[in-house]
């Protein structure tokens, strides 16, 4: 059986997602087939798009490992887009801007966050994945 990068990468996202006793969110980097899987499955996903150049992208994800730092996001999965590695694949779900966080339950967006920094206002959108 010959595996390849993305049905590695998939399995470890779902191997992920399946263990729920962990006592904070998983942020695990951005692959199509395991972000799908992961929309699929119903549980609440959050897609954030930076770029390791970005200032204010480093903010938003600093805050954003903080926040989820908490037991109360435990059962939110983060996945870590790159913008410049991953443009095409994110150009299909119209996320065309850095800085950009995109909170997803039942395979639908619910709210679309672009330059946001602060724990403040992020802190809602996260709470609206519960």
């Amino acid at each position: 059986m010959k595996l390849n990068r993305r049905a590695v990468l998939a399995g470890v996202a779902l191997s992920v997602l399946a263990i729920s006793g962990a006592q904070a969110a998983s942020k695990v980097p951005f692959d199509a087939a395991a972000f799908k899987a992961a929309r699929d499955s119903g549980k609440p996903v959050v897609l954030e798009v930076a770029a390791p150049w970005c200032g204010p992208c480093q903010r938003m994800k600093r805050t954003v490992s903080e926040l989820v730092e908490r037991p109360d996001f435990k059962d939110v999965t983060i996945f870590e887009a790159d913008y410049d590695a991953n443009k095409e694949e994110l150009q299909k779900i119209n996320a065309y801007q850095l800085t950009t966080l995109i909170l997803y339950r039942d395979n639908s967006e619910l709210q679309r966050m672009v330059g946001e920094t602060r724990a403040e206002v992020i802190e809602p959108l996260l709470r609206k994945a519960m």
